[in-house]
């Protein structure tokens, strides 16, 4: 792969020459070589006569402090308040396909989404990349995918992120950050419908409260549509969805020295059942499965948090305070066939309570150490307490005896609580050196004390039964290191290394020889050029990696039909490369895009559920992600205004499980949105998978379909119309 880009206003030559993805002779081993990368930079990259009408400097708080995106060293993605309108983006889902390296593992069931970034992925409650929302952690996948609503922007940072934002971001962290209420009174609304009934409506306001300087904002929405996949035994559709959400804020600004704020989010989730079929007869008759149960999935969840600010001459201190609340229970077909065999139900909760207390140099006041040597330093300390319950049981039917030869028919149950308490001591200073080259440093501390209690026993006595009770601590000091140098004020050439790592703890079935895993770690090291020039209407960042890990956490099957446990594997490598680059050649148009490649396997001597895997490729880990797309808005006369916006994301062949027993085909999803603005009406039509393009995002073993694999289809073709006021 070789590019050459130049342009009159200085000249930029990124020239990178055999960009190649090898196979060795066993073919399993990926190796991606950089061979050369010549930068020739003769750079003048002032505004040169540009319009000054240009786009606004995207600011981010990536390093917990407010800073320009193009100042941050290591490799982020933005998605801005107008990007997650104009591109009609509702949830993590919709947002995810334009992040280089970040693959989701999802679901139809909204409450199972595990992204993969760089080939670095997540399992059950010990994520490895965490979302962030509204300041705080989620501690567990159930409820890293919610409904957005008032966002400012989503922050997608790749590669680990130990030393700041701490536990389970090995890959990277997905900040989202909400839009702050004020005392301008406005609202909002639309609502969009489509095929499959699809209907969404969402509002809200935002004002004054009372005759001083106190803010508020409320929000809430409703989605539904009926299931993409048809039930062959009894005609209906399987995974259909319906949610009720909300967000509600009130912000004390300036009191005194102090500001407060106030937010809760909260959202009740009602999804069919999981859309599961044979992996083989998807693929021959997409969107159609044979279930003799049809079950469901709910989820509800709440957050509150507090949030409370101090800016002082000499520091600013920060105080988060935050309590998580989640439950869902899901009913399904195990089997997956129209046979009567085995029936699942399992009911989950958390309750977690959160403490963030930080202490910073002042905003954009950095020390001054001398005339040409300025500090910016955080200190802070992370506390967490965490109960998790599980009640799920198998229920073995009649139909199951002579198949599975099984005595008699009855339910096995596994229930587990965990507790998990933590604390953390980090921070963070960066110095710079005569405007120019930046010297940072990072260290966090995390502890972790958790316990368990473990039942597995059968509905009739004769049937033995198992109990464990256990408790461990686990302790990991994770650094990071980067340096940074201002080639001009528009380009910044960097370094980074940094320590992501997961805590041990326990697998809620007490398997024998399996009840426990261990740490995970992570080193990754990355250089990049972020470049923006004509006054900031070209944009282009590049990153290069390589992460090595020992003992990854991988979901094993437990041997009870679609029942999973964490396992650690040995050790694992993948390296890569990640180009973005974004254009606004005059006002209206824009044009984006971006790329990322990635080499990635398992260490020799590393194994999964028994099974030898070394030389394989890690699952989710596509050796190509890729997007494009134009977005282009017209004057049409008075107040009117039309726009087109276009974009294609394409995916590259991945494996589905670490044995590599299948994988998905590379394919490409277009999408496009058509409309006009008129005053404050928004209107437009809009088209997802456009071409109707047939793929399976997520399958796992299964060793009752006949293929040895099951899965979902992915979304297929959806149409509908948008509109929108604000008031």
């Amino acid at each position: 792969m070789t590019g050459v880009i130049v342009l009159d206003s200085g000249l930029i030559f990124l020239y990178l020459e055999s960009m190649t993805i090898y196979n060795t002779a066993l073919g399993q081993c990926r190796i991606l070589s950089f061979a050369t990368i010549a930068l020739s930079l003769g750079l003048s990259l002032s505004s040169g006569g540009a319009e000054t009408n240009s786009p606004e400097t995207i600011v981010v708080s990536a390093r917990r402090w407010t800073e320009p995106l193009q100042s941050v060293p290591g490799a982020v993605t933005v998605q801005t308040a107008g990007t997650l309108q104009s591109a009609g983006i509702h949830d993590l889902r919709d947002a995810a396909p334009t992040v280089p390296n970040l693959t989701l593992g999802d679901f139809s069931v909204r409450r199972l989404t595990f992204p993969y970034m760089r080939g670095i992925g997540s399992g059950r409650n010990n994520p490895a990349v965490t979302t962030i929302i509204d300041g705080v952690p989620q501690l567990s996948y159930a409820t890293a995918n919610q409904e957005l609503l008032d966002v400012e922007r989503i922050e997608f940072l790749r590669g680990a992120q130990g030393a700041l934002y701490g536990r389970n971001t090995l890959g990277g962290a997905i900040n989202i950050v909400p839009r702050l209420p004020t005392r301008t009174p406005g609202a909002n609304a639309g609502f969009a419908a489509g095929s499959d009934n699809f209907f969404d409506f969402r509002a809200s306001g935002e004002g004054p409260i009372g005759s001083g300087t106190t803010a508020g904002s409320l929000g809430a929405g409703y989605s539904r549509r009926d299931g993409f996949t048809q039930n062959d035994i009894t005609g209906n559709r399987l995974d259909s969805r319906e949610s009720f959400f909300g967000r509600a804020q009130i912000l004390w600004p300036e009191e005194g020295p102090w500001t407060y704020r106030l937010s809760i989010g909260a959202e009740s989730d009602r999804d069919g059942d999981y859309a599961l079929g044979d992996l083989a007869s998807l693929r021959a008759r997409p969107h159609h499965v044979a279930h003799d149960y049809e079950g469901g999935s709910e989820r509800d969840l709440a957050q509150p948090v507090f949030t409370a600010t101090r800016k002082g001459e000499l520091a600013d201190l920060t105080s988060i305070t935050a309590f998580q609340w989640w439950r869902s229970h899901d009913k399904t077909d195990l089997d997956m066939t129209p046979a009567d065999l085995i029936r699942r139900d399992n009911e989950e909760s958390q309750a977690a309570y959160i403490e963030e207390l930080r202490l910073a140099s002042p905003e954009n006041k950095p020390l001054a150490l001398s005339d040409h040597a300025d500090l910016r330093w955080l200190l802070g300390t992370f506390i967490f307490h965490s109960a998790y319950s599980q009640r799920a049981h198998n229920d073995y039917r009649p139909g199951s005896v002579p198949m599975l030869g099984l005595p008699f028919p009855y339910q096995q149950h596994d229930d587990a609580d965990l507790a998990d308490t933590g604390i953390s001591l980090f921070g963070q200073t960066t110095i710079t050196l005569a405007g120019k080259l930046e010297v940072g440093l990072g260290i966090r501390d995390d502890y972790e004390h958790r316990s368990a209690d473990r039942r597995s026993y059968a509905s009739i006595p004769v049937m033995p039964g198992s109990e464990a009770n256990d408790s461990a601590d686990f302790n990991q000091i994770s650094p990071r290191a980067s340096l940074g140098y201002h080639l001009t004020q528009n380009a910044l050439i960097y370094g980074a290394v940094s320590k992501g790592y997961k805590a041990g703890g326990f697998n809620t079935l007490a398997i024998p020889g399996h009840a426990t895993y261990g740490d995970e770690t992570s080193v990754t090291t990355e250089a990049g050029l972020k470049t923006d020039w004509l006054n900031r209407r070209v944009t282009a960042n590049l990153a290069l990696f390589h992460t090595a890990w020992n003992d990854l956490q991988m979901d094993v099957p437990a041997g009870s039909p679609g029942v999973f446990y964490l396992d650690n594997t040995s050790k694992a490598e993948s390296q890569g490369g990640e180009l973005e680059l974004a254009i606004h050649p005059v006002d209206g148009l824009s044009l984006f895009g971006g790329v990322g490649v990635l080499a990635s396997e398992f260490g020799s001597g590393s194994t999964s559920g028994g099974q030898d895997v070394s030389g394989n490729e890690l699952p989710f880990a596509p050796q190509a992600t890729w997007n494009a797309g134009t977005e282009y808005a017209q004057p049409l006369g008075g107040k009117t205004t039309g726009f087109i916006r276009m974009e294609a994301v394409g995916t590259g062949r991945y494996y589905y499980d670490a044995v590599n027993g299948a994988s998905q085909s590379s394919f490409t999803l277009v999408n496009a949105r058509l409309g006009v603005t008129t005053g404050t009406w928004r209107v437009e039509t809009w088209v997802r998978n456009l071409f109707d393009q047939d793929y399976v995002p997520l399958a796992f073993s299964y060793q009752l379909a006949p293929s040895g694999y099951v899965g979902e289809s992915g979304a297929p073709r959806t149409i509908g119309v948008s509109v929108a006021r604000a008031f």
